[in-house]
């Protein structure tokens, strides 16, 4: 089974109905929800997404969201490994570079996020979630 390690904003499109990001995003997690796919959320996303969500929908909506989130995703850990590697990598964000180890450390198949260049020469495939989907319905 694919295991895929999913980015914060691909979070926020689903659960904040952002625009043309909604359709997509709401595929791939639909694929998650039926176990077509392994889906991970680095464990460093939660307490980010909680106080994203609350600064858009109010406490109680966004603790709702995060369990929704947490029964269809697993948790990729961050332990000290992630973060050594993190902290000497080339990445110039911080987060990414977490989100990047975390995915390694569960031997993510791709990483998905709809900002790519975030993710510059990586071992690990990083796609869209409309990439994903084309690469998920051909193969």
């Amino acid at each position: 089974m694919k295991k895929v390690l999913c980015d914060i904003n691909f979070i926020l499109d689903i659960f904040l109905k952002r625009g043309p990001f909604y359709s997509p995003a709401a595929k791939v997690f639909r694929l998650i929800e039926e176990n077509k796919i392994r889906g991970f959320l680095c464990s460093l996303s939660f307490p980010v997404l909680f106080y994203l969500l609350s600064r858009e929908l109010n406490r109680e909506k966004a603790l709702k969201t995060l369990e929704k989130v947490r029964i269809v995703f697993r948790v990729a850990p961050v332990d000290e490994k992630v973060i050594d590697m993190s902290l000497v990598s080339d990445f110039k964000d911080f987060e990414d570079a977490v989100q990047y180890y975390s995915a390694a450390y569960v031997k993510a198949d791709c990483i998905i996020t709809r900002d790519k260049s975030d993710y510059k020469e990586t071992r690990i495939p990083v796609l869209t979630p409309e990439e994903f989907l084309a690469v998920f319905e051909n193969g």
